[in-house]
């Protein structure tokens, strides 16, 4: 789980209430006013950093043509493009930008390069086809993006999907997905990631470290075999599971295989390989097994309690 993000239950539920209450209740207030309710007598940075993350991935909306409407949001109010409530990744970081600024914290808008962002363009010298935040917590700076935070975009449109992947990212993990050419914090440098292998880093290589993977791990396997298939994750809270060990490229030849995991909320893994269900040895959170992988698709598996239900973990293909 990103620690950043680790927030004991208690203290989650109360920010929780206070969001949820300032988004219920203080409509008619203009952004101000609700800022200064959202984020009164809250000494943490990283609180008030995670409140404003969550009132604009909650708010807005991706919308192309809206964002076509909006042009520079630089040249709009706060007012006015919190009513209209939606836009592009440069209406997103450009909110996140002045609600930070507002509420005292150090930040940053960052353009640059992401490995899901569309439609590159330059941006002075720079090819550019994203824009997101930087913001300096604990005297570390961190990458926050509320528009791949705040949902996905599919045939039907926008889906809003809330998620914390997206915010405080470890500075490891970010440089799988974002770059900066001007590497104003110094993240490529430190990492050794050049435009080259950034460029053929799967884009899924994040979603792995969302899962539970060492982001150096990872970093490592596409040194070691640049561009090769990343190991196929699902969608999970963050902090579900982490991977201790278990292989991160995708594709895995036929000989030993070790897997072990830890988790508070998994009762019960599986190996599931066409009719073989092979279960995972548990000891205490641990879960761990050797095995001999026979060819084709290798799926690992998970029980909670109290349910019947199996859910996907991760999967391979073995050859």
């Amino acid at each position: 789980m990103q620690d950043a993000v680790a927030f004991a239950p208690h203290r989650f539920d109360a920010l929780e209430r206070r969001l949820n209450h300032v988004n219920s209740t203080h409509a008619q207030l203009n952004v101000d006013q609700r800022l200064r309710d959202l984020t009164n007598g809250i000494r943490s940075d990283k609180e008030k950093a995670w409140l404003i993350y969550q009132w604009v991935i909650r708010h807005f909306r991706h919308d192309l043509k809206l964002s076509a409407r909006i042009g520079d949001p630089g040249k709009h109010s706060l007012e006015e493009l919190f009513r209209l409530g939606g836009g592009s990744c440069a209406v997103y970081a450009n909110v996140t930008q002045r609600l930070f600024d507002k509420a005292g914290l150090q930040a940053r808008t960052v353009y640059g390069t992401a490995k899901s962002g569309t439609n590159t363009r330059q941006f002075g010298s720079m090819p550019v086809n994203h824009v997101w935040n930087a913001v300096k917590i604990d005297g570390e700076w961190h990458t926050v993006d509320t528009t791949w935070g705040a949902g996905v975009v599919g045939d039907g449109g926008f889906e809003r999907v809330p998620s914390e992947l997206f915010f405080l990212m470890r500075p490891e993990m970010a440089v799988l997905s974002y770059f900066d050419e001007k590497d104003q914090f110094g993240f490529q440098k430190r990492f050794g990631v050049t435009a080259s292998l950034f460029r053929q880093i799967p884009e899924d290589a994040m979603y792995a470290v969302g899962a539970g993977f060492d982001p150096r791990l990872v970093l490592n396997q596409q040194r070691g075999s640049t561009g090769s298939p990343v190991v196929k994750t699902f969608d999970h809270v963050p902090g579900a599971f982490k991977v201790i060990n278990a292989p991160v490229l995708g594709r895995l030849s036929k000989r030993p295989l070790k897997l072990q995991l830890e988790s508070e909320v998994f009762d019960e893994m599986v190996v599931v390989q066409g009719k073989k269900w092979i279960h995972l040895k548990k000891q205490g959170n641990t879960h761990a097994l050797e095995l001999n992988p026979d060819r084709g698709e290798l799926v690992l598996m998970a029980r909670r309690k109290p349910t019947s239900d199996y859910e996907a973990l991760l999967a391979y293909q073995v050859h």
